[in-house]
């Protein structure tokens, strides 16, 4: 028993074997296909490229006509080895190998049909395109000078290698300022004078990918509202640079009218939005706008801001605040001493008033002198004098 199972697996193994190594001719890549006899790296590739070009091998018999084999002995050499996959169809010539191969059923016919018209169709496609990544192009309003407080618009259009326009794109802004935006037009306000670098990112679904950077200076608005009267509002530009006042509003009356696009002032020129155009009610009031509907101006000028700048002010140091206010006599130390009696028991001082902060004439420098002087210039003195005297001249008299 043991025997006769080694001689059924003398006789079956090298048919299992050589039915699990043949080499499928229609996938084979290049290094399988120069381990069949006679073939080497040139044959090889033209075996790859018939296929390639004419669709694949539909019966083994298919390779003969790759040129440098034929039906001669490589040929014959080589059949044995090789399969076509379930494109093989059972060979009606004299090769054995290709007559061995099991006849498919109806159905295994419909299936290996639809396989290969599968493969010739993916053939006759070729290989698969390859898309490469589009190289995107930005358009912006490049470098320009805008007005602080002025809510200005902001647009960029996208566009391929070939000159397509990408509206799929997906746009980001970077304004420099700490605010980021996203969309193709958005409007943004800078509120300090500078310069800004303003960063505008493209990308695309299909792998797109683009940025450009702008520089964007900021100035103040220097622009007030002339005049209002039947005639128009008329706007005075008085900075020293051209301004645009695209989209900015005029206000009167409870109604606006808004500045078209690409509208602007030269510097120091006045410009009249006439009544028959703007279509405001007549008022004595009138403001505008930025586009974002914060006030620019306004008419009669608001004096407000002055004012709050003006009590923002240090005030300067009070020196002395009493005396300028209050009025205080000062008396002179210019006396004039009467020479009688009267004059000695009322002396009579001559005043002068002055106020605090006037200049005063100077007191006369007087020469130093003896204690004895100072002490007959006292009034005290000279009165008690007096009354001595009196009363010496009333004793001799009795």
């Amino acid at each position: 028993m043991r025997i006769a199972c080694l001689l059924a697996l003398a006789i079956l193994l090298p048919a299992f074997v050589q039915a699990t190594t043949l080499i499928n001719i229609n996938t084979a890549d290049l290094t399988a296909l120069e381990s069949l006899p006679h073939i080497g790296q040139t044959l090889a590739q033209r075996i790859i490229d018939y296929r390639t070009q004419n669709g694949p091998f539909t019966s083994i018999q298919g390779l003969q006509k790759v040129s440098g084999i034929g039906s001669g002995s490589n040929y014959a050499d080589i059949a044995p080895l090789i399969t076509v996959g379930d494109a093989d169809v059972p060979d009606s010539g004299t090769d054995q190998t290709a007559s061995s191969t099991p006849t498919s059923t109806p159905s295994d016919s419909t299936s290996t049909s639809t396989v290969q018209d599968a493969i010739a169709h993916s053939s006759s496609v070729g290989p698969a395109e390859y898309l490469p990544i589009p190289t995107l192009r930005i358009i912006t309003g490049g470098a320009r000078t805008i007005s602080a407080g002025a809510d200005t618009a902001f647009t960029a259009t996208v566009y391929d290698s070939k000159g397509n326009k990408r509206d799929d794109a997906f746009v980001t802004w970077s304004f420099g300022d700490g605010m980021k935006r996203t969309g193709a037009s958005v409007f943004h306000a800078y509120y300090d004078p500078g310069e800004y670098i303003v960063v505008v990112h493209a990308t695309t679904s299909d792998g797109g990918d683009m940025l450009v950077e702008n520089i964007v200076t900021v100035k103040d608005a220097s622009i007030k509202i002339a005049s209002v009267s039947a005639r128009g509002i008329a706007l005075t530009n008085n900075s020293s640079r051209t301004l645009d006042l695209s989209l900015w509003r005029l206000s009167a009356g409870g109604k606006e009218f808004k500045i078209p696009t690409d509208t602007q002032i030269l510097s120091g020129r006045t410009i009249l939005f006439p009544s028959q155009i703007i279509q405001l009610p007549i008022s004595n009031t009138a403001s505008l706008l930025y586009p974002s509907g914060e006030v620019a101006a306004t008419y009669p000028a608001n004096t407000a801001s002055s004012q709050m700048n003006a009590s923002m002010q240090p005030s300067p140091a009070i020196v002395g605040y009493k005396q300028t206010q209050t009025i205080e006599p000062i008396i002179s130390t210019k006396t004039n001493i009467q020479k009688n009696d009267e004059a000695v028991l009322a002396p009579a001082a001559a005043t002068e008033l002055a106020a605090a902060g006037a200049a005063l004439p100077d007191s006369p420098k007087t020469s130093p002198q003896t204690g004895a002087t100072g002490i007959f210039k006292s009034s005290w003195t000279l009165g008690f004098i007096g009354v001595v005297a009196l009363a010496a001249s009333a004793f001799i008299f009795l």
